[in-house]
């Protein structure tokens, strides 16, 4: 399975403010904790969301096997948010199970390079889950942080 990861971690230094804002005000430090956990699990969403599309785009479109496999999941542990991106498409040859997302992504550009000779669909490549991510990663954080700071202003903190 060919896979990548965006981690986000909304706990980090701001934990000294919440605590000296927690002892004055008990119910802004419960709205602004509600506020940064919903502004970042959305902007996540849309983050995983954008890189779906982009990756679908950027995969070879021979059968659509390996399209129609790219999946996102979203998870949050200990107010670290999580999104995972993976691809897998399995046959056989020989007898012996191959997982074709997994060497297109990760095989194929260490022996061939970066791009398809000739490509079934042009404008495909083979690391069609982590080019996204290496183009985006600057425009994903701002995303995050206008979901942030809109859900900030939504309840008013």
């Amino acid at each position: 399975m060919a896979s990548s990861r965006l981690d986000f971690d909304f706990g980090g230094g701001e934990g000294f403010i919440r605590r000296l804002i927690g002892r004055f005000f008990k119910s802004y430090r419960s709205r602004l904790n509600d506020a940064l956990d919903e502004g970042t699990r959305t902007g996540v969403h849309d983050v995983m969301d954008e890189w779906k599309r982009e990756s679908t785009d950027l995969a070879p479109l021979k059968t659509g096997d390996l399209r129609r496999s790219i999946t996102t999941e979203v998870s949050q542990q200990n107010g670290k948010w999580s999104g995972e991106i993976s691809a897998s498409v399995i046959t056989v040859r020989g007898g012996r199970r191959f997982d074709y997302a997994s060497y297109l992504h990760d095989e194929y550009p260490q022996k061939y390079g970066d791009s398809f000779k000739n490509p079934t669909t042009p404008g495909t490549i083979p690391r069609y889950l982590e080019v996204p991510a290496e183009m985006n990663e600057a425009e994903w954080a701002r995303l995050i942080e206008g979901e942030i700071k809109a859900a900030l202003k939504r309840r008013r903190v």
